[in-house]
């Protein structure tokens, strides 16, 4: 899991660094600083703010690129941990909603990435979700110690599994803070 997380926070990255281009300027400035102010508004913990902000850009440009990717930026707020309205399997389906709504999505494998890791962290906080794959909560299957163990020393292999999934729960949680810090100042 540790590779794929690496991987998928070098494909977040890279696509956050991604020039966005609109064919109207206004429409282009307006973007950028809806997303400013968004992305501001996010990393002082007012993520209401930031998705209003977001409505409002998608209220007066209706029917544009940008309105459309708006999708993939409350998505990911939903996901952020600092989050305390979000929740990830809410933040997963709106990764879906925003996956399912254009094959050419400017933030497309991001939100694929971001959409993996929130399942796998949902899977190592043994939580449910009608939008994770079986192959997700897998995960917290896998961690059932069998054999000849006593039940005390299956309890104790369990305690300690679940003080490692909670280690890595904190570490990508560490790192999706990183690159929402690193997506707002893409020019770095």
């Amino acid at each position: 899991m540790t590779k794929a997380i690496k991987l998928g926070i070098i494909a977040i990255v890279l696509g956050g660094c991604a020039h966005l281009q609109a064919l109207d300027p206004q429409v282009k400035s307006d973007w950028d600083r809806a997303l400013y102010y968004a992305r501001a508004n996010a990393d002082t913990g007012n993520y209401f703010a930031a998705g209003r902000i977001l409505d409002e850009f998608v209220r007066t440009h209706p029917d544009t690129r940008e309105a459309t990717e708006t999708q993939f930026w409350k998505a990911a707020y939903l996901v952020d941990p600092a989050n305390e309205q979000g929740s990830l399997s809410g933040g997963i389906a709106a990764l879906d909603g925003y996956l399912a709504a254009d094959s050419a999505g400017w933030y497309r494998n991001e939100a694929i990435v971001l959409r993996r890791t929130a399942a796998a962290a949902l899977g190592v906080a043994g939580q449910t979700g009608t939008a994770v794959p079986d192959t997700t909560r897998q995960i917290v299957r896998d961690t059932v110690v069998v054999g000849s163990k006593s039940r005390d020393e299956q309890i104790a292999a369990l305690k300690d599994q679940l003080a490692k999934s909670r280690d890595e729960l904190a570490k990508v949680s560490a790192e999706l803070e990183r690159i929402k810090k690193r997506l707002a100042n893409p020019s770095n």
